[in-house]
């Protein structure tokens, strides 16, 4: 038997346990790494020579490979000169050990924090390929109806030739009579979930806390236009059928293949929907603001750093560094690749908590707590540099509610390895069973800021979701 590819072809020959004579080696595939492919041809030469050893020593390798975690020993080295061999250990190293160029901790008074808020921008814009100004992009009024208190719009836009992409308006009667201009909220929601679970309307797709987690409509209930974009290759903008996973990562590859920025694509989305609202006449444009769910904090904040004329910032996520993340997981990791990240931003500033300090002197609000050291302090640190301190407000979760429950504040989790994901979250202060939107908190504070007046007629928010 001639095997033309060591891989499978070797297994299948060892396990039908053919005469030694029976195998010789022509080629081994490119997917084979050196180490491996040197000890298959080393088998293929035993099971020529007659010698008995090949399924023995087969079995002695699959043993080396049985491990899908880390341990903090896999990223230690015993060489004297300090380098690694394991590239793994060595990409770890080199991350914790970066410092990005525009971090905050660069800037040292005051006086320079505007020109530093202009540094960020500026590389942002590039590094999420989003043209400056933006280009001219066409909304299309697909359908009204009426709502109790409101009127539900449907629209549809093309951002880019041969797409289109829905957006649902939730505009207050007042509103929509002209008899007010409203402020206006544009909300991306968590994970897969859709447009009509922001709006409040029945939906086919998964969305855990249903009555939570509809911001637009709390918005409109409230006075405010509710304005509902998705998140990207979800939902509605996904492929029916799929896993939003599935549907993501896909979207996340062919996107990096054609050079383009995954989050860029979104926070554009975001950016041209906010310059549409300005148009309208019904529409306060000096009280526009961003709020995300989880997975769309990540535009609202892009977003909210580019564009200076968003007024109000709703996070509602848990601060955290995806650079300390990263390096400090290494307990459990599955193996997938999280290409939305934009390539190299770590080498500019820490995202999460430079991009945040970058929105000062904005209001933002963060919703569920995260990690303090060198995260949330350095947001707070921003707002000081600004000289707002008291237009950013930081909310825990009720299990953390209490100062004395948040047990590792003096922990910088980007300097830490050989956690569980469970154990990062637990040392940034996350009850992940009551992840959701949480209007009892965000809904106070965004009336104070768009109407001076945090005592809400409508109580709504007080919901009805299973804890």
């Amino acid at each position: 038997m001639k095997v033309l590819a060591i891989g499978n072809s070797f297994s299948a020959c060892l396990h039908r346990q053919l005469p030694p004579m029976a195998l010789s080696v022509s080629y081994v595939s490119p997917f084979v790494g050196d180490s491996d492919a040197a000890f298959l041809r080393e088998c293929a030469s035993d099971a020529l020579a007659g010698r008995g050893n090949v399924v023995k020593r087969k079995e002695s390798t699959t043993q080396r490979c049985t491990r899908d975690r880390f341990i903090p020993e896999d990223f230690t080295t015993a060489r004297e000169d300090g380098r690694y061999e394991s590239d793994v250990a060595w990409a770890r190293d080199m991350l914790m050990n970066m410092r990005p160029a525009y971090s905050l901790d660069m800037v040292t008074c005051a006086g320079d924090f505007p020109d530093w808020r202009a540094k960020v921008r500026s590389k942002l814009h590039e590094l999420l390929q989003i043209p400056d100004p933006l280009p001219t992009v066409e909304f299309k009024l697909l359908k009204e109806e009426p709502r109790e208190g409101y009127r539900l719009r449907t629209y549809e836009f093309y951002p880019e030739p041969k797409l289109a992409v829905r957006m649902l308006m939730l505009v207050p009667d007042e509103a929509a009579a002209g008899k007010v201009r409203a402020p206006a909220m544009v909300s991306l929601p968590g994970g897969g979930a859709s447009l009509e679970s922001l709006a409040g309307e029945p939906d086919e797709y998964p969305c855990r806390f249903p009555s939570r987690n509809r911001q637009s409509w709390f918005f409109a209930k409230m006075g405010v236009v509710g304005v509902a974009l998705e998140n990207p290759a979800t939902a509605n903008n996904g492929v029916e059928g799929v896993s939003q996973w599935a549907s993501q990562m896909q979207f996340a590859r062919l996107m990096a293949l054609a050079g383009r920025s995954n989050w860029g694509f979104a926070t554009a989305h975001v950016l041209e929907t906010i310059r549409f609202l300005r148009s309208l006449p019904f529409i306060d444009s000096e009280r526009i603001g961003v709020s995300g769910m989880s997975l769309g904090c990540i535009p609202a904040l892009y977003a909210a750093v580019l564009d200076d004329g968003i007024s109000a910032v709703i996070y509602n996520d848990f601060v955290c560094s995806w650079a300390a993340r990263a390096t400090a997981v290494t307990d459990g990791i599955d193996g997938n690749v999280d290409a939305r990240r934009p390539f190299g931003f770590h080498r500019w500033f820490d995202d999460q908590p430079d991009l945040m300090a970058a929105v000062a002197p904005r209001p933002m609000i963060l919703s569920e707590g995260g990690s303090w050291r060198n995260c949330i302090e350095k947001v707070k640190r921003g707002y000081e540099l600004a000289g707002v301190p008291g237009n950013l407000t930081v909310r825990y979760y009720e299990k953390f509610a209490d100062p004395a429950s948040r047990k590792y504040e003096d922990v910088d989790l980007h300097k830490v390895q050989g956690l569980t994901d469970d154990d990062y979250l637990l040392r940034s202060n996350v009850d992940a069973p009551q992840h959701s939107f949480h209007p009892d908190v965000n809904l106070p504070w965004l009336a104070e800021r768009f109407f001076g007046n945090s005592n809400l007629s409508f109580n709504s928010w007080k919901c009805k979701d299973k804890t």
